[in-house]
Parts: structure tokens; C-alpha cells; sequence
């Protein structure tokens, strides 16, 4: 059984997860197309193509499509308008430019936010396992994929930074399922407006997850803004209860899997 794999402390080598890591690493120089599945604190998967990482999605994190509707970047009239126009056929990127919904460039950028944001929340929550799982004919592509991909260093790189950045919250009481409260103590307002929308969100009730969920943004940004407040006396965070930790996935069996790394 491979172990269990841990965040990098801010003294550890840049190396998000072993586990991770030679995963990915691997796959990139054997160019591989396919999906790789994780299994840990939250699951997902990293769709590869050609050696390069061109989606990711985790039950943690928010995807393209929630970072665009959530936020009101498009409505939900426009985007169900493109998804039955251009879904089917595998051209919903092309679409979105086509409608002028969103700008080339502003794709790509979503795209790269959703994918880092998605493997950063697995590496945080912990890796156990790493399947690969090559692509094959009746394999549905992403429907909003990285374009150009991600080379797996520049991938690895950054998620390591935000692990180690993540460290240095763990003392404020600070990670996906916190759930963070006001402060009783008068604080000066928050000084920009992305902290001001994070703070409107904050009830007690609702995790870091659910914030990012709500405002249709990436959870490490989300983070980092909580992170800031709660220096600036705005928030505190519930202690995470035992029972609302991520669990195993009892429905998945061991011999769905097809390659470990």
C-alpha cells in the first residue's frame, strides 16, 4: 500500500506530494494522455494530454464553470445558450470567445486558475493513491480544458509555494473546512473589496469551501483574503470537528483502478 502523502513544510524541499509528484512527473515524460484519479483527504482527477496538464476537478475547489456563473461573469441564460449550441460537439471554448462571453485570453486564464486551484486543494488535504487511467475512444474531453496545457514543473512549482503558504495559516486555525466567524472584538473595514466580499460571506455557518463556492472564486485566493482577516482581527475559525472531516469513498472499489503510480 502506498503511504500517505503530507503537505511541505516551509523548510522541505519544493515538492508538493511525493505521491504527486512522481505522478505527474512520470506521465509528463512518458507524454501521456489520459486521467489521472486521486484518492486522499478529497478526491479528483487531472486529465493529461500529451504530457501536459490540461484540466483538474475536485469536489474541493471550484471549476470553470462555477468560477464563471458563480461570479456573474456570465449568466446562467448565456451559458446554457452555449452549452446546448457548441456542448455536444466538443467546441465550448470556441463558443464563448464566438459570443464574445469571454476574451481568449480571459479563457486561458480561467482555465489555469481552475486547474491549479483544483490540485493545490487535493495536495493540501493529502494524497494516498494515484491512478492512471490512459484515455481511450468513448472518453469525454473537459469541457472548458487548459489550452495551451500545463507543463507539470511550472504545475508542481506553484503548488508547492501555496502549500508552504498554507503552513503558515495552519496557526490561525485556517484550512478548506474551517468554518470561519466574526470577530467580537471592532475592526478597522477591510481595505480592499475582494476581502469585503469574502467577509459578506462569512456567517459561521459556511466553510472556506462553500465561500468559494458562493463567490465563484479560486480557494486558495479565498484563503489567502481569510488569512488577512483574521490577522486583522475580522474572523476566527471554528476548530475542525472530527465528524466533518473528508471520508473515504466506500462505493469505490480497489479493482476500478488500472495503473498505480
Amino acid at each position: 500500500m502506498t503511504a500517505a502523502s503530507t503537505p511541505a513544510g516551509p523548510s522541505a524541499s519544493p515538492e508538493p506530494t511525493g505521491i504527486l509528484n512522481s505522478a505527474l512527473k512520470r506521465r509528463a515524460q512518458d507524454r501521456f494522455s489520459g486521467t489521472l484519479r486521486i484518492d486522499g483527504g478529497q478526491d479528483g482527477t487531472v486529465t493529461m494530454s500529451d504530457g501536459l496538464v490540461i484540466a483538474a476537478a475536485t469536489p474541493a475547489s471550484p471549476g470553470p464553470e462555477s468560477l464563471l456563473l458563480r461570479s456573474g461573469r456570465i449568466s446562467d441564460d448565456e451559458w446554457t445558450e452555449a452549452f446546448a449550441a457548441a456542448a455536444p460537439a466538443g467546441r465550448m471554448p470556441a463558443e464563448l470567445v464566438d459570443r464574445e462571453l469571454l476574451g481568449s485570453a480571459g479563457l486561458q486564464v480561467l482555465t489555469q486558475v481552475a486547474v491549479m486551484d483544483a490540485v493545490f486543494a487535493m495536495a493540501l488535504s493529502g494524497i494516498q493513491t494515484c491512478t492512471a487511467m490512459p484515455a481511450g475512444e468513448d472518453d469525454l474531453a473537459p469541457l472548458l480544458p487548459s489550452d495551451p496545457g500545463i507543463e507539470v514543473d511550472r504545475l508542481l512549482r506553484e503548488t508547492a509555494r501555496r502549500l508552504i503558504t498554507a503552513v503558515e495559516w495552519r496557526p490561525l486555525g485556517l484550512h478548506i473546512h474551517s468554518r470561519p466567524q466574526r470577530a467580537h472584538e471592532l475592526a478597522d473595514p477591510p481595505v480592499n473589496a475582494s476581502r469585503a466580499d469574502v467577509l459578506a460571506k462569512v456567517n459561521g455557518r459556511r466553510t472556506v469551501r462553500d465561500i468559494a463556492f458562493v463567490l465563484g472564486r479560486g480557494i486558495f485566493s479565498v484563503m489567502n483574503d481569510l488569512a488577512v482577516l483574521a490577522q486583522n482581527g475580522h474572523v476566527t475559525f471554528q476548530a475542525l470537528r472530527a465528524e466533518s472531516k473528508p471520508k473515504p469513498d466506500p462505493t469505490r472499489r480497489p479493482d476500478q483502478a488500472s495503473a498505480r503510480t
